[in-house]
């Protein structure tokens, strides 16, 4: 049995970032609002001495911006980065002839998110109204499962200090990735076949699966998966039976995503 963690609704959300403050100093550089108009990037601007670099910082992860003509943007971010990040305050570290300057402020969404005709927040999966299990229950989730990924950093490392990463792609493979900013080597195992041993489907729409991973040296090693409703992901691990291994704090992304980044 898994524990249900709830992470919140995993949402598409257009954002806009604006200053609310400046360290001392820094009088003569100000960041205004600007929306997030292409690519689910976040996209500021910042008037005065232009910077000759810049870095958003937001809940301590740092997002590298780059300079697009009159405005420094992000790469492109999953709709589960962006949610996470509507209404959180930030910084911006800039640096000017030489010198670093920090600019706070807040990051405001300014769309919506997609809801039922009824209202409220678009799940990420259909809700049966019925539990499933076995095969049926397969059928029903295999869309969800193959073609994804978990992560615990929605917007990819090097956005965040590290990255661990699960991609499962439609030919019945795993890529397992630990991508790190520290000291020492990744961890970079490329797609090896899985075998679905299990799967079930609660009324909700969360769901869970269970397979064996393969890689050829006749070592057992079994994965065992919840996904909740809202897209946050817990599991179990066991190699070459000892004891099950906790997995818990990834989101489901839709795509499956190797080791390249």
């Amino acid at each position: 049995m898994f524990r249900r963690t709830m992470l919140g609704v995993l949402a598409a959300v257009a954002l806009t970032l604006g200053l609310v403050g400046a360290p001392a100093g820094a009088a003569s550089l100000t960041a205004q609002p600007t929306a997030v108009t292409e690519g689910g990037r976040v996209v500021i601007t910042i008037k005065g001495k232009k910077p000759t670099k810049a870095t958003l910082i937001v809940g301590g992860t740092r997002y590298q911006l780059k300079r697009k003509g009159k405005v420094w943007r992000t790469k492109p971010l999953s709709a589960e980065a962006l949610a996470g990040m509507s209404g959180a305050k930030a910084k911006v570290k800039v640096r000017v002839k030489g010198k670093n300057k920090t600019l706070k402020t807040s990051i405001q969404g300014t769309g919506t998110n997609p809801t039922t005709p009824g209202g409220g927040t678009q799940p990420p999966f259909a809700a049966p109204g019925v539990d499933r299990e076995g095969e049926q229950a397969w059928e029903a989730i295999k869309g969800y499962f193959l073609d994804s990924t978990f992560t615990n950093c929605p917007a990819g490392w090097p956005s965040c200090f590290s990255e661990e990463r699960y991609g499962h792609f439609a030919n019945f493979s795993q890529a397992y990735c630990r991508l790190t900013s520290a000291e020492g080597p990744d961890i970079i195992n490329p797609p090896k076949a899985i075998y679905v041993s299990g799967a079930e489907q609660k009324a909700d729409g969360s769901w869970g699966v269970s397979y064996d991973l393969d890689y050829g040296d006749n070592v057992p090693r079994q994965y065992l998966w919840r996904v909740a409703a809202d897209g946050s992901v817990e599991g179990l691990y066991s190699y070459n039976g000892g004891p099950a291994e906790p997995i818990t704090g990834l989101v489901w992304m839709r795509g499956a995503k190797d080791c390249r980044y």
